[in-house]
């Protein structure tokens, strides 16, 4: 099974200057709930964004 996981705002943006638009704790802390134990395909600046 496949899952995409996309935070779109209602213009269609993902994103500006290599940020999200907002940031919700509980939008992320349910991302890493979901994510966490699985394999996740991301692009290089959004890997170097989580850090270590």
């Amino acid at each position: 099974m496949i899952t995409i996981i996309a935070a779109i705002a209602n213009n269609h943006v993902l994103g500006k200057n290599n940020q999200l638009i907002w940031h919700l704790p509980a939008d992320l802390k349910r991302f890493k709930l979901t994510t966490t134990g699985h394999t996740v395909i991301m692009g290089r600046k959004t890997f170097e964004s989580l850090g270590n």
